[in-house]
């Protein structure tokens, strides 16, 4: 992708219908990126030409769709480096960016340019991440202040807190909801994941999950929302789920809040396998029709992660969950260099075309990566 930032970018985000490509940076601006061709980018079949002639425009045809364009660009967005980008889930329309700064924008596309619409303040310092939930109508950011905010949105612009979240003894690096339910996990320095929930208009901690032995820097629900991947400066990836008290392992219907559900960490990637801290992951659908449950063995395949990395290496792992609640992460690919030599601040699956993935780096570029 051609180079646009001029310092580190921190993350990229993916509007749902995944034509378009958010960035934000260091240098305090976010830019829309978009394919010339659209769709037709995503596409890797086509017919097999028979001829020279025909094979030489296959070539022009391939060469259009590596290129992209930035179509949009929001320089000046805060004060300081903007830290974490969001589209909106439901139609894309809207975009969310977290500063350094302490201040969320919330900003729509007015004619040919993008206007910030709300800002929304309450932040110490800081402000680390923005997430919206499924439905739009909830956004979480987080911050070095400890603190975990949740908005509600009443629509034009209009925003509420309805509940400030202070359990975390440390920076609060990541916020992310579950893909189906109002659920928040929150990620910290303080070496925890905490499970939000809301019980009756009043936000609460569900669950605190232990484990890592230090910073926890991103997590990411499986697309079905059953597990809850995480990351830390400790070098291993975690799976977690829940089961009520009492269920059978191979019962187990996910990550989802229930009163008397225990939450457990079902898969551990050890630090053997990274070299040094890990900052982002990213979980995908299974890319063929593998879903269900094997006839013969009962497993059933939950999809891909992919990590990044301080060490400047993309992993991709198989997840794999057996008939009796066990689960296992292998590993299936890896890229070292994926920036040179610069950290890999974030990754992410496209959501529409789950073989692709986007990347963000210290070396200022967004790269675009099939999997094959």
């Amino acid at each position: 992708m051609d180079l646009g930032h001029e310092d580190r970018v921190w993350q990229v985000s993916w509007d749902p219908t995944g034509l378009r490509l958010a960035s934000c940076s260091g240098d305090k601006s976010v830019r829309i990126w978009t394919p010339l061709t659209q769709a037709r980018f995503f596409s890797t079949g086509g017919e097999q030409e028979q001829d020279k002639e025909q094979e030489q425009d296959k070539e022009q045809r391939n060469d259009m769709r590596r290129t992209w364009e930035c179509v949009d660009t929001i320089d000046g967005a805060h004060k300081r480096t903007v830290r974490s980008v969001a589209f909106e889930p439901t139609k894309g329309k809207t975009l969310a960016t977290a500063s350094f700064d302490g201040t969320t924008g919330i900003w729509e596309k007015d004619d040919d340019a993008y206007e910030c619409i709300a800002t929304l303040e309450g932040h110490e310092n800081e402000t680390k991440c923005v997430s919206w939930s499924a439905s739009g109508q909830l956004l979480a950011t987080c911050g070095r202040d400890r603190s975990v905010w949740i908005w509600e949105s009443n629509g034009e612009g209009d925003f509420d807190c309805i509940s400030v979240l202070m359990e975390h003894t440390n920076d609060v690096k990541m916020v992310v909801w579950h893909p189906t339910d109002d659920v928040l996990a929150s990620f910290s320095y303080d070496d925890t994941i905490r499970v939000w929930r809301d019980d009756d208009d009043d936000w609460c901690a569900a669950a605190t999950l232990t484990g890592h032995t230090s910073t926890v820097w991103a997590g990411a629900f499986s697309p079905d929302g059953r597990y809850l991947a995480s990351v830390s400066d400790d070098r291993t990836v975690r799976v977690w789920t829940a089961a009520t008290k009492g269920e059978a392992a191979g019962m187990r219907d996910g990550f989802y809040y229930k009163p008397d559900a225990a939450y457990d960490c079902v898969a551990v990637v050890p630090d053997t396998v990274h070299t040094r801290a890990i900052y982002s992951v990213s979980w995908t659908r299974p890319l063929r029709d593998s879903g269900a449950a094997d006839s013969s063995s009962g497993d059933r395949d939950e999809g891909l992660l992919v990590t990044g990395c301080g060490d400047n290496t993309l992993r991709v792992f198989r997840v794999t969950a057996s008939a009796d609640g066990s689960v296992a992460v292998a590993l299936e690919s890896s890229l070292q260099h994926a920036h040179a030599l610069a950290d890999i601040n974030c990754v992410r699956w496209n959501p529409v075309y789950p073989d692709w993935l986007a990347t963000a780096g210290d070396d200022g570029v967004v790269r675009i990566w099939h999997l094959e």
